[in-house]
């Protein structure tokens, strides 16, 4: 969730106006014909526009809520429609494109109940009782899709468990089956069900449930399970005994025990479980306790015998959900077997589960059940769950070590407390101030595995579980407690509990890595400032500035929101330092870009300033982030090289914002001595001490201590050694991060050294930089940034250094390198431009593809900065090489350096008077618009060729989409400007000769392509180019073995015979045509035989007729006397 630019739930919150109104446009449409009747076959691709128009809202499903009627009244009266006009058919499927009426409803239907859950939308299904048999009906009718799709299913079993509410009984409404028509319910046989007593569409609907409730599919298998316990529920079937008959029948399938465990198996004893668990959870408890042994005793055997069942996660979900509903039935009818303490064992073990399903019906039903039992034991529980927070805990210098505990066991305990405190079932202010600890921990708790974290779970739990204290408990009853210390926070002054946990959520909420726990923290938080105003100091503005939205980026969080954040309380400012300095949350982290952020947030509170400070607060509050952050470098960096990276971040950060003259030199000198002891050398160069990172921190580190240090540094001194040893390690390696702070730490440096040790240090890096086998970037990005402040020989010493980079042409990197370093801000003498005009040209390919797209892109930027020196002189013909070379790369395939150079070329293109201004919008606009904006700078001679060469990449050889756009956007220039098509066809054969005679593949292939759409459009004057462009094609394919090459030129050849029949060079076109007949590759001679058949089919020729049975494919001798026909018959 770090992408820059709004959210998307509040770009979607302000679109969803838009596209409820579409789809509500849309619907009709796709569900009816031009005349208003109903479709029988719907457009797929109409549907699941729609479809993809309610997707997104999966996360913001109550945007949905006001709009469900507008929605479902159209499908399901079209539904209830097709059913009273549906007859049965031969059951023929759809054509291919296209979905039958239910199955487009259906699908429909099951993504609104994919959103907003299928209980809700249930509530709008047709109630009719009426409806039942011809509902069940359409599982008999294969033109229905039924067969084939599995929504249609679901939707029709979850609307005939709705159905089955009808206070009517079945007998009723059932109507007698067909002649000879019976439904197979011996499965059934053994529960002493007398089959024959039920009603017709009892049967019907008995079959459908259970053959359905073994489905690989859960939802089938739940709509399957709904339906048997509502039909087994009713009044009428329960006295015929059917729910008897269905609890039997259960046992039994669940009793078997089958040692190949087939899928199908599993299944259906999962489908079972889940109905006989709806059966304790749906029924009167007058009808089913007596239920409950038998089935209490069949999960306990599955547990207890680790039936090989129990081993899914579903079936273990089903258990807690039995377990829960045993428990419940028999608190409130006690009988002589108590299973209370059974079951609250088996609940506390389940909360460590690996599965999150488990954990969380084990949560609740524990609460469910404490709550139902006597206050003294259902402390007890309490106790047991928060016991889970004491187990396998260590201590390590006074604190907490969490590495061996269960994140598993935490995650179930954290979602149990929530449970508890949701229905108030904690009762008493010690145990609430034990329970706020606890939460405490859980929102903080994190474990590091080896390549990963975990712990993301217990820290969204313990929101929640905040999130329920706040809603569920009254402000007097929270402040009961008075003010308390929570060792956790690491503040040891006391505070209440309200203020406690709302500090502790404006932490979790600006600095947790993972954005849902930082929404759902800024969620808790609103919660409790809304329950308990006044109680949280400046409550409303923390919740504005912790917003549900402003947390969803984690660098707008950490940096931005916690900032404003601090500003509002010193309380606040104390908990995000401390957060950012301790733990694993700030500086800490596991991810780098996390440790650069809080290093960065961490600088930010230095300058933080409130309005009871006295002249030295700001000072104190700095000298005490720079106190923690070296102590934790001390106590904790020097063992871990993340921690390390990130302490010597924030040093740099927090250094760079102490007042002028805050930092003496005895500082520095301590300082330095501190962070760097660590510093062997083995960090910068050991692979498994992840060097980069050493080297990265203390070059930043350094660059700020060289910007703090008043004094001019003797080149004799230990500091001047560390730090040029450093710099020195750290220009070579490769890595941006590393590079991004050595170059600019090694400006900083030479700032403050005299001049003589400077001359000397870049003279050593110059002749580095010279040698022919140096492969590293970092010298000369450097004497990129030095050679701003010098002058005279010295800088033309360096800048000849940097042009000779720039055109080595044996490491691409370092032709980058050099061309960023020239760019940068050296003096552009002539040579300077000529090299960055040469790198415009830089089409360098090798094994990683185009890399001089690299150069380019750095010479594009070098081209700015030369057009933005207003005292650089260069004449008008240099100019317009520049502008003509920008243009090409702004019309080219490659999207990142088309954009990248037409943001230049608006830049620089105020320099020629002649040129009709381009709008900026053109950076927005669809890629077809913004060909389009470019191609009138085909009128101007200057940049004419280089645009066309650049044109014919994009639409000859770039990506579908710019390929497609570009195509477009040349077709409607020439047809709209006839007088601009000579102009365009000298260029494109002066490209093309040049091609040809410095072979380029590059531009040939995509140039042959183009001509052959321009030749096929008759948009080429072909009496003036036509031979030329012929010959060039000739050659360009002379003696070659590419295919692609050939292919194209096969293609001209086609083109040009088609179109230039009148011209006296066409029979020269035939001729070489069907000599590709005979081309030794036989997909050249595929091609050529395509073309050369639509030649003697335009030209009535009956040779067209003979090469349609010919197979090309063979040999050449087999083919020469077939092409020896062809060629008598067109030639």
């Amino acid at each position: 969730m770090d992408s820059t630019g709004e959210d998307t739930d509040v770009k979607l919150y302000k679109a969803s106006g838009g596209v409820f109104d579409d789809f509500l446009a849309s619907l009709p449409e796709a569900l009816h014909d031009e005349t208003g009747s109903l479709r029988r076959m719907c457009d797929k691709k109409q549907v699941e526009r729609l479809v993809n128009l309610l997707e997104p809202f999966q996360e913001s499903p109550q945007l949905l809520d006001p709009h469900l009627p507008q929605f479902l009244a159209p499908l399901t009266t079209a539904f209830t429609t097709y059913i009273a006009e549906s007859s049965q058919s031969n059951g023929d499927l759809p054509p291919r494109g296209y979905y039958t009426l239910p199955v487009a409803i259906s699908r429909l239907l099951y993504t609104l109940a994919k959103i907003r859950g299928p209980k809700i939308i249930s509530r709008f299904l047709p109630n009719q009782p009426h409806l039942l048999d011809p509902v069940a009906t359409l599982f008999d009718n294969p033109s229905t899709g039924v067969k084939v799709s599995w929504e249609l299913r679901y939707i029709l079993l979850l609307w005939l468990s709705h159905l089955l509410l009808a206070p009517f009984d079945l007998s009723t409404i059932s109507t007698d089956p067909p002649a000879g028509v019976t439904h197979d319910l011996s499965i059934l046989d053994g529960t002493a069900l007398s089959i024959t007593t039920l009603p017709h569409l009892s049967q019907r609907l008995l079959v459908l449930g259970i053959s359905y409730l073994s489905s690989p599919g859960n939802r089938e298998s739940d709509a399957a399970a709904l339906l048997l316990i509502r039909i087994s529920l009713r009044r009428d079937m329960r006295s015929l005994g059917l729910l008897d008959a269905m609890v039997i029948w259960g046992t039994q399938v669940m009793a078997t025990v089958d040692t190949m465990a087939h899928a199908r198996t599993l299944f259906l004893k999962t489908g079972v479980l889940a109905v006989l668990a709806g059966l304790l959870a749906q029924g009167d408890s007058a009808v089913v306790e007596k239920f409950c042994p038998t089935i209490f005793d069949l999960v306990t055997t599955l547990q207890d015998d680790e039936r090989e069942e129990w081993q899914s996660a579903g079936v273990r979900r089903l258990g807690m959900k039995i377990y829960r509903w045993v428990a419940s039935l028999t608190l409130a009818h006690p009988t002589e077997k108590d299973y209370i303490e059974d079951i609250i064992e088996r609940l506390l073990n389940a909360l460590g589960d690996r599965d999150t399903a488990v954990r969380f019906g084990a949560s609740k039903s524990l609460a469910v059940v404490a709550r139902k039992l006597d206050p003294d034991m259902a402390g007890e529980v309490l106790e047991a769950v928060m016991s889970v927070y004491e187990e396998d805990v260590f201590l390590e210098q006074g604190r907490k070590v969490f590495s061996a505990v269960s994140p598993e066991k935490w995650h179930g305990a954290t979602l149990t407390l929530a449970t508890f405190l949701r229905q108030r079932a904690v009762r008493s202010t010690d145990v609430m101030t034990r329970v706020v600890e606890c939460m405490i921990q859980a929102l903080s708790f994190e474990q590091r595995r080896s390549t990963f974290a975990v712990g993301g779970n217990v820290r969204d739990a313990a929101c929640y579980a905040v999130w329920s204290l706040a809603r569920c408990y009254t402000t007097d009853e929270l402040q009961a407690a008075g003010d308390i210390v929570v060792p956790a926070t690491e503040l040891k002054e006391g505070r209440h509990i309200i203020q406690i946990l709302a500090t502790q959520l404006v932490v979790a909420g600006c600095l947790d890595p993972l954005g849902n726990v930082r929404r759902a923290s800024s969620a808790a938080l609103q919660e409790i400032v809304g329950r308990h105003s006044g109680c949280v100091i400046e409550g409303i503005s923390l919740v504005q500035a912790v917003d549900y939205n402003a947390v969803a980026l984690r660098q707008r969080s950490v940096i931005s929101v916690a900032s404003s954040s601090v500003k509002l309380d010193l309380d606040y400012w104390k908990s995000i330092v401390l957060g950012l300095v301790g733990g694993w949350r700030g500086i800490g982290g596991s991810d780098d870009d996390g440790r650069r952020l809080a290093a960065v947030s961490l600088g930010n509170m230095v300058r933080i300033t409130y309005p009871t400070d006295t002249a030295t607060s700001v000072g104190e509050r700095a000298e005490f982030i720079l106190q923690a952050v070296v102590r934790r470098t001390i106590t904790e960096g020097l063992k871990h090289i993340e921690i390390y990276h990130g302490c010597l971040l924030a040093l740099a950060e927090v250094i760079d914002r102490l007042d002028p003259g805050m930092l003496k030199e005895s500082d520095v000198n301590a300082l330095q001595h501190n962070v760097f002891a660590k510093l062997k050398g083995n960090e910068f160069i050991n692979p498994v001490l992840r060097p980069e990172l050493t080297a990265e921190a203390a070059c930043r580190l350094v660059r700020s201590l060289c910007l703090a240090t008043p004094t001019q540094i003797t080149p004799l001194t230990s500091t001047w050694r560390l730090w040029t040893a450093i710099l020195e390690t750290s220009l070579d390696r490769m890595e941006d991060a590393v590079l991004d702070q050595a170059v600019p730490a090694a400006d900083a440096l030479l700032d403050k050294i005299s001049a003589d040790n400077r001359q000397r240090l870049v003279e050593s890096w110059c002749v580095k930089v010279a040698d022919p086998s140096y492969h590293r970037r970092g010298h000369i990005l450097a004497l990129g940034h030095v050679v701003r402040s010098m002058s005279g020989a010295d800088a033309e010493k360096v800048t000849d250094v940097l042009i000779a980079a720039a055109r080595r042409t044996d490491d691409v990197e370092i032709r980058v390198a050099g061309m960023k370093a020239l760019g940068s801000g050296v003096t552009f003498v002539p040579m300077v431009i000529e090299a960055i005009l040469n790198s415009l040209d830089d089409y360098a390919v090798d094994a990683r593809g185009d890399v001089g797209s690299w150069v380019r892109s750095e010479a594009v930027s070098a081209t700015l900065s030369l057009f933005t020196h207003s005292n650089i002189s260069m004449s008008d013909d240099t100019k317009w090489a520049f502008l003509s070379k920008i243009s090409r790369l702004a019309v080219e395939k490659l999207d990142r350096l088309r954009l990248r150079a037409a943001e230049v070329f608006l830049s620089i293109s105020g320099a020629f008077p002649s040129i009709s201004p381009i709008s900026p919008e053109v950076l927005q606009v669809p890629t077809t618009e913004y060909f389009i904006l470019f191609l009138p700078l085909l009128s101007h001679p200057q940049v004419r060729e280089l645009l066309v060469e650049g044109l014919i990449t994009s639409a000859g050889a770039g990506s579908d989409s710019v390929l497609k756009a570009s195509r477009i956007a040349l077709l409607q220039h020439l047809a709209s400007s006839p007088s601009s098509r000579d102009d365009f066809a000298t260029a494109l054969i002066s490209v093309f000769r040049r091609a040809v005679e410095n072979p380029q593949d590059r531009i040939t292939i995509p140039l042959m392509d183009v001509a052959s759409l321009l030749i096929d459009m008759s948009l080429l004057p072909l009496a003036d180019i036509g031979k030329r462009l012929f010959i060039l094609t000739q050659k360009a394919h002379f003696r070659t073995t590419s295919v692609p090459k050939l292919a194209a030129a096969v293609r001209v050849y086609g083109s040009l015979a088609l179109a230039a029949t009148a011209e006296p060079w066409h029979g020269d076109v035939v001729t070489k045509l069907v000599a590709m007949l005979l081309h030794p590759f036989p997909r050249v001679r595929m091609d050529a035989s395509a073309m050369v058949y639509l030649v003697a089919a335009e030209g009535g020729s009956d040779v067209a007729a003979g090469m349609e049975k010919v197979d090309w494919g063979r040999s050449t001798k087999e083919l020469a006397g077939v092409v020896k026909t062809v060629k008598a018959g067109l030639c």
